[in-house]
């Protein structure tokens, strides 16, 4: 969800007279560290199908690095609120109903509807590694995938929205569009 508003949030802060160049002039510190968690996040995937271990002995260990990675950047950019606030609480929200469901998102019963058969058997097959269908042992479905995403043929939890909104103000302090409220800016 997070990389098709990237682009839309980019656009948006050229359009209100913000540039990618202006991040130089930020005080954002360790950027990479995003970059890494999501390349980490992005090869977990392909790389399941390989490793010769059972998925519960590898996979704690790249997810909690992922988020630990995350959480390092935000603390270290905490002084922009608005971007550490949201994304801190999106993350903490994913990585717990992730952590007591045995390190897989649960989706949703009702999401499950939204979903095209062949996206639901890979889904239910376990072909999509860090998901996994919600039943009557799932704990804190609440934070869980619960929101369909007819659009991108998916779905997305709370914490995903919070992610996204934390990523829109980050995308922001990078850009220092001319053309946005004050209050915007601060934070």
């Amino acid at each position: 969800m997070l990389i098709v508003f990237i682009p839309l949030f980019i656009c948006f802060g050229w359009i209100m007279g913000g540039r990618l160049s202006r991040l130089e002039q930020t005080d954002i510190r360790w950027l990479p560290l995003c970059l890494l968690s999501c390349l980490l996040e992005l090869l977990l995937t392909p790389a399941y199908r390989y490793l010769p271990w059972p998925r519960e002995t590898w996979i704690r260990l790249p997810v909690c690095g992922s988020y630990l990675l995350i959480f390092l950047f935000l603390w270290r950019n905490r002084k922009l609120r608005k971007t550490a606030l949201l994304a801190g609480l999106g993350s903490l929200c994913n990585f717990l109903v992730i952590a007591v469901n045995d390190f897989r998102m649960p989706v949703s019963q009702g999401v499950l509807q939204h979903l095209s058969p062949q996206r639901l058997q890979q889904l239910q097959s376990g072909a999509i590694p860090l998901y996994a269908a919600a039943d009557g042992q799932t704990r804190l479905l609440f934070l869980g995938d619960i929101i369909p995403v007819p659009a991108l043929s998916g779905f997305a939890s709370i914490g995903d929205l919070l992610l996204t909104a934390g990523l829109f103000f980050c995308l922001m302090a990078i850009m220092s569009p001319d053309r946005l409220p004050g209050w915007w800016k601060k934070g």
